[in-house]
This record gives structure tokens, C-alpha cells and sequence, in this order.
């Protein structure tokens, strides 16, 4: 997609709706309006670093590079997973950095495999993010029942049965992506669902792995 088809009136439509929700979030809560231009801020930043990694990459195009980017979003997967368990990560690291090691080979060799490596960065980051929901949700659902085994053990099924429900949310931005890139619908709908196939997978597998693992850390205490 060229920048010169953007529509000029939509975007200044939606900076005028921007504008209008800062005001009448000001008239109301000044200091909430405060706190949401810091996460704004936050976010352009974390946009700027993204974007300075992603060129450095694409600059140099060696495997290296795109084995560290995986390695990047792999360990940040997993911080993102252990920082709800802050009084618990030295009994936790290993369930969640086994289940997001395993679940990031699935995500990012079938990207791999099936997709071009030119768009390997983007699809991988967007799968990952899927399975990081996922997984932080289980061991949310852990710290919450960890006095209670026998609620976490009949809680399991319940569980590894909604790790795919982000992807409901996350991977049609992915085929929005395709759209906008000049990709044919038919063509980008069946990489679509053969990317929500993988990331099932994974997602599953991953849950698997981490919820069996916190099992024998349950049962040996």
C-alpha cells in the first residue's frame, strides 16, 4: 500500500476524534489525561526502539540478525509470562521458559517454512504476542489457585481450552496486514488460517507443558 493512498479527510477525521477525546478527557480527569500521555509516550518509544531493531535487521539480512530477533522476542516472552509472578519466578522460569521455548520453535519455524523471511519479523512478534496472552493467563489462573490444588488440577482442561481465544483477536490483523499489502483475499485468508492452525498448536502445546510442569512443582510441595 502507497502512502498516497491513505485518505487524507480519514486521517485528519481520526486525529480530529483523538483531539476531541484528549479535551473531554481533560474536562474530566486531568490526571487521567496525564496518565494516558505517558502510556502514549510509552508507546511511541517502544514503536521507535521496534522500528530501529526491525531496520537494523532488514539492513543487514543475515540469519544471525533473524536468530536474534527470535531470541529477542523469546526472552521477552518470557518475562512478559513471569512478571505477574514476581514472589514466585524462581519456581515458575522453568515451566514458562520451557513452554514459550517450545512453543516459539512451532510459531517461528512454521513461519519460516511457509512465509517468505522477509516477513518472518512481523508475523513471528504478532504470533508471539498471541501465545504470551495465553500463557500469562495460565499462570495467572496458578497464582490465583496455588493453595488449592485440586482447583487448579480441575481447572486445567478449562484452561488449555481458551488459549486460543486471543487468536480470534490478534491474527486478523495479520490478514488486514495481507489486504493493505496487496496480497489476494483468497490467497492471504488461507495463510491466514494456515497461521492460526500453528499457532493453535502451539499455544496448546505450550499450555500443555507449562501446566504439567506446575502439577509436580504442586504436587512435590
Amino acid at each position: 500500500m502507497l502512502v498516497s493512498e491513505i485518505s487524507l479527510w480519514g486521517a485528519a477525521l481520526v486525529a480530529c476524534i483523538v483531539l476531541v477525546a484528549m479535551i473531554a478527557l481533560a474536562a474530566f480527569d486531568r490526571q487521567m489525561l496525564r496518565r494516558m500521555l505517558v502510556i502514549f509516550g510509552a508507546t511511541v518509544a517502544q514503536m521507535a526502539v521496534v522500528v530501529a531493531v526491525v531496520w537494523t535487521v532488514y539492513q543487514t539480512d543475515a540469519w544471525w540478525a533473524y536468530l536474534l530477533w527470535f531470541l529477542l522476542v523469546l526472552v521477552l516472552s518470557i518475562c512478559w509470562c513471569l512478571f505477574p509472578l514476581q514472589a514466585m519466578w524462581r519456581k515458575m522460569w522453568r515451566p514458562v521458559s520451557a513452554a514459550m521455548l517450545v512453543g516459539s520453535m512451532v510459531v517461528g519455524g512454521s513461519t519460516m517454512l511457509m512465509l517468505p523471511i522477509s516477513v518472518f519479523l512481523s508475523v513471528y512478534s504478532v504470533l508471539m504476542a498471541c501465545m504470551t496472552v495465553s500463557l500469562m493467563q495460565t499462570m495467572m489462573n496458578y497464582q490465583r489457585n496455588q493453595q488449592k490444588p485440586e482447583v487448579l488440577r480441575e481447572d486445567m482442561f478449562h484452561q488449555v481450552r481458551n488459549m486460543a481465544q486471543p487468536l480470534v483477536m490478534v491474527v486478523p490483523m495479520l490478514y488486514a496486514g495481507m489486504l493493505l499489502g496487496g496480497t489476494p483475499a483468497l490467497q492471504g485468508l488461507l495463510v491466514t488460517l494456515l497461521l492460526i492452525a500453528a499457532s493453535f498448536v502451539a499455544n496448546i502445546l505450550a499450555g500443555v507443558i507449562a501446566l504439567r510442569m506446575i502439577k509436580k512443582v504442586t504436587q512435590s510441595r
